[in-house]
């Protein structure tokens, strides 16, 4: 590589820790971690952070969405939809507009395989 290309490089690396500063990104998952922690990992169990089966899990089975087996038809709009309204035994959960975001951002971008 030439000097002209470390240079051009270095100035696309300078605007792109700019314009995405990881902080800001962090923070957002941060708060979708704890929000999906606090309300929905009691019963959509994590396999990948060893948690152990629930008798409510054993019976339900809900969602682990740390298997990409269900994110197959899962997208944004229906875990919103989901959140809002319930599903099945699952009621809507109370969230603002703020939390949910963070929480599907946090799900999407971390927990999608």
């Amino acid at each position: 590589m030439t000097a002209k290309h470390y240079m051009l490089m270095a100035v696309l690396l300078t605007v792109l820790i700019t314009l995405f500063p990881r902080n800001t990104l962090s923070a957002d998952y941060t708060a979708g971690k704890m929000i999906f922690k606090n309300n929905c990992q009691v019963c959509h169990m994590m396999k990948s952070d060893m948690d152990y089966e629930s008798a409510y899990y054993k019976q339900f089975r809900p969602k682990d969405f740390s298997d990409s087996l269900a994110w197959i038809g899962l997208n944004e709009k229906k875990i919103d939809c989901v959140l809002k309204k319930g599903k099945g035994v699952m009621r809507p959960v109370p969230l603002t507009a703020d939390e949910t975001k963070a929480l599907i951002d946090y799900m999407v971008n971390v927990l999608k395989k």
